[in-house]
């Protein structure tokens, strides 16, 4: 009777373990490339954990990127502010002296009103107000380049890869909420892992992509710099030049 009830206990205990065993999935190679250590019961988790380090590491990315552009940005308007500054001051210098000169031609032959020594004070007037527009319009045009160059190129690409990368963190409750986990689980880890896989290797390009396009910016940066330096110098020269022209003939005046 003993040896009857042994049987059926293990008959018992071996279709228990079969049906336990058929309930366990296989996990796919792929998977176990991805995650090596993980136990079967927290294959998910560990996906979870690793899309969401890969958005950090990402983010982290993007963030140096950003700053490394925003810096180049602050350094150059500080160089234009300075360099712009320099010319305005020349050309307040110079145009006080030759205003000064001018009135002390008139002083000495006692006419400060004389129709020529108007005319040069006017002249001295509008040269200056040239000037001055063509040191806005060199702001502009920097600003401008800047602005294209910012908004165009870069940050269009950036945002694209940071909403990429935002997504990341929400890959395994969505790929659940397009799978059905419970008998195609298997299939639903290896997407997964061949999703993490691409994953991977994308963002690697892509990121090598937004560091090239910053190395582009950064060239523009350089050559804005070098137009606006030449413009800003040019109008010093040619308002240093013009008043000096000005003042010669103003000296004429009797």
């Amino acid at each position: 009777m003993w040896q009857k009830f042994a049987l059926l206990t293990v008959l018992a205990f071996c279709a228990c373990q079969q049906l336990v065993w058929s309930k366990t999935v296989a996990v796919p190679e792929v998977v176990k490339k991805v995650l090596p250590r993980a136990a079967d019961s927290e294959v998910l988790i560990e996906f979870d954990r690793l899309f969401n380090q890969l958005h950090y590491d990402v983010d982290y990315k993007l963030r140096v990127l950003r700053m490394n552009q925003s810096l180049a940005i602050k350094n150059l308007n500080a160089q234009f502010i300075s360099r712009f500054g320099i010319v305005i001051t020349q050309i307040q210098e110079e145009k006080l002296r030759v205003k000064d000169a001018i009135l002390q031609h008139a002083l000495e032959i006692g006419n400060t009103q004389n129709p020529c020594i108007v005319e040069k004070n006017d002249e001295a007037l509008r040269q200056a107000t040239q000037s001055a527009a063509d040191i806005s319009l060199a702001a502009e045009l920097a600003y401008a380049d800047m602005s294209t160059a910012s908004r165009v190129f870069f940050y269009p690409q950036v945002q694209a890869f940071q909403n990429s990368s935002t997504a990341l963190q929400s890959t395994v409750v969505e790929k659940l909420s397009r799978s059905n986990a419970v008998t195609d689980l298997d299939i639903t880890l290896a997407e997964l892992a061949y999703y993490y896989e691409g994953e991977e290797n994308k963002i690697e390009r892509v990121l090598t992509g937004i560091e090239q396009e910053l190395a582009n910016f950064q060239e523009v940066v350089n050559n804005v710099r070098r137009d606006i330096w030449a413009m800003s110098d040019t109008i010093a020269r040619n308002f240093v030049f013009n008043m000096g022209l000005l003042l010669e003939d103003a000296l004429q005046c009797s």
